[in-house]
């Protein structure tokens, strides 16, 4: 209970530091990201420590929807916390993703909920639940991504954009999309291929719609990637397809599952 307040009150504190600089539009000085990175650090670590408290119990491993979501939360921080310092395209997103910490901890912590499984027993299993935790983080962060890009351009053509240091080039965060999106397509092809030869019951008629959803999310996926590569999609369309292969994975990942 108390590292669950501490982790919280430690994104709380990283948001202090990032939310001035997002609600001034004109803001013209330089972002603290030393003083960001530092207590987003401890939190991750907080974070880390507090779900092993959740995760790990004597009788195996509790792997409820909450504790999975907070997983994914404390991957999708952790990657943009180290990423902050060379990719400053990600100030934005992280705001996001502090704020889903938060409230992934709140639910892990206190709602209850019992999932046992013995994932030391199955490293197969182990190593495809990993693959799909990182796949599902970087299409999530992608998708924060596609909604800057649509807001940066949008931003552009109205001409009406006041100079701020936190804005960072289109072209930059456009590449940076792309590279999410593709390591994230790189990962799901793994999970889907690490599905099929280590859960026996990946096909089960009960099972079936996680690996077809899945596997609809991958082809959206590939579509958009092939389309931002030969046709230099951009803008509104780019964003339609990341919601609609994350609704699909959404879909396929938690559709069956409660807490």
């Amino acid at each position: 209970m108390l590292l669950a307040i501490l982790t919280i009150l430690a994104y709380l504190s990283a948001l202090l530091w990032i939310m001035p600089t997002i609600v001034k539009v004109d803001y013209s000085g330089k972002p603290n990201v030393k003083a960001v990175f530092l207590i987003g650090l401890v939190a991750v670590l907080l974070h880390f420590f507090n779900l092993s408290q959740q995760v790990w119990q004597g009788e195996g491993q509790n792997i409820t929807v909450t504790n999975i979501v907070s997983l994914m939360s404390l991957m999708m921080s952790t990657f943009a916390t180290f990423a902050l310092p060379k990719w400053r395209t990600i100030w934005h997103p992280l705001s996001v993703l502090y704020v889903l910490g938060i409230v992934s901890v709140a639910l892990s912590s206190f709602v209850s909920g019992n999932f046992i499984k013995h994932l030391e027993e199955d490293s197969g299993l182990l190593f495809h639940l990993a693959i799909a935790v990182f796949s599902y983080g970087l299409f999530f962060i992608a998708l924060l991504y596609a909604f800057q890009l649509k807001w940066l351009d949008k931003k552009l053509k109205s001409k009406n954009m006041v100079f701020c240091t936190l804005f960072p080039p289109l072209m930059t965060v456009e590449r940076h999309f792309f590279a999410l999106t593709l390591s994230g397509q790189v990962l799901l092809s793994i999970a889907l291929i690490t599905g099929m030869i280590y859960l026996h019951n990946f096909f089960a008629p009960e099972q079936v719609h996680k690996a077809v959803f899945s596997f609809m999310a991958w082809i959206v996926y590939a579509i958009q990637l092939l389309g931002q590569w030969k046709l230099h999609w951009r803008g509104k369309r780019v964003l339609i397809y990341s919601i609609s292969g994350m609704i699909l994975l959404t879909i396929g990942y938690f559709g069956s599952r409660v807490v």
